[in-house]
């Protein structure tokens, strides 16, 4: 039922202007990264997105979310220019684009075990705080 009524020109998808009526994501400075995932997305496949919040989700799964999510350009790898895109989103002009960089920078060197300025999904998984991440995406459903 909520997926129909989210679902405003019954086209059995929801688009980017569907989702942004919805006033939690209205606001929300994640807006393009939420809309990236679920804009043109039909019931099954909302149902399946959804499915990674659940209490009951492996962490793998949560874990793959969130590397998705973080990479903004979907080449497969965390950049510091993806890392310095979600920071935009989240904080605007109330950060300079010097410090983004130097934020994504030390994001990706704590945990950039080959050293090639990048974080693939085996180097985001091994990050020791990512348990806290995987719990950040758990809620009932």
């Amino acid at each position: 039922k909520r997926f129909q009524k989210l679902d405003r020109n019954q086209s059995g998808s929801l688009e980017h202007e569907e989702l942004i009526l919805i006033p939690e994501l209205a606001m929300n400075p994640l807006l393009p990264r939420i809309s990236a995932f679920f804009d043109d997305v039909n019931f099954t496949q909302f149902v399946r997105l959804l499915s990674v919040f659940s209490e009951n989700a492996p962490v793998e799964a949560k874990l793959n979310f969130a590397f998705r999510f973080i990479d903004v350009d979907n080449d497969g790898y965390i950049s510091h220019d993806d890392v310095s895109k979600l920071l935009e989103m989240l904080c605007g002009n109330n950060i300079s684009e010097e410090e983004r960089r130097q934020i994504a920078s030390i994001i990706i060197k704590d945990a950039d075990v080959d050293n090639d300025g990048k974080l693939s999904p085996s180097e985001f998984e091994a990050c020791g705080a990512l348990t806290d991440v995987a719990n950040l995406l758990s809620m009932p459903l």
